[in-house]
């Protein structure tokens, strides 16, 4: 749970820059992704908030995330965590919990490569996010039941795109929080892959 925004930022480089040669895929997944990995910037805050709450085991607490892109535009995450987290008494360490998100990304100019194309986001007017995580014992990976839910209108802008796309999607999460399996639909086409 000490992840970094750089690090996501990286990882987003990374999984962006290692899709498949197919044009509509590789737009698809990157935008999954880059929605994927901004909504996960609950994450990468500093675990001390939840040892904090070794005498009080409800979560509840404030997201507020900027999520910077170095090619431009960022990508605003807010909103809520809430839940609770089971910890040992003796050594403060998680034993396991629940927690839920509520929070919505406005994006604003986002940039983001694919193929070495630079393409643009914009919230047409915002995306939510909800999601339900369950947490393993050590707090610092996911169970099996752990999903998102994405949906909501954005806009992309680049080369030989230009459309408002809206987006109703279910990302069943790996251990590591880092991608997952993708179901649902971009633009009322089926979608199914994992990243």
């Amino acid at each position: 749970m000490k992840r970094s925004i750089f690090l996501v930022s990286i990882l987003v480089l990374t999984l962006l820059s290692s899709c498949k040669k197919d044009v509509t895929e590789i737009n698809k997944k990157a935008i999954v992704e880059t929605l994927f990995n901004a909504g996960m910037a609950w994450n990468s805050q500093d675990s001390t908030k939840h040892k904090a709450l070794k005498a009080t085991y409800p979560i509840n607490y404030s997201v507020d995330e900027r999520i910077e892109s170095s090619n431009g535009g960022s990508i605003h995450v807010f909103g809520t965590v809430t839940g609770n987290i089971s910890l040992d008494d003796q050594t403060g360490e998680t034993t396991g919990g629940l927690l839920l998100l509520g929070l919505t990304e406005t994006i604003n100019d986002f940039q983001y490569e694919s193929e070495g194309e630079t393409y643009t986001m914009n919230g047409d007017p915002y995306v939510s996010l909800t999601g339900t995580f369950s947490l393993l014992s050590g707090g610092n990976s996911f169970g099996g039941a752990s999903s998102m839910q994405i949906g909501g209108g954005i806009h992309i802008s680049g080369p030989r795109v230009d459309q408002t796309i809206n987006i109703r999607i279910t990302i069943i999460v790996n251990a590591s929080g880092t991608g997952g399996t993708v179901s649902g639909s971009i633009n009322d086409e089926s979608i199914y892959f994992t990243f």
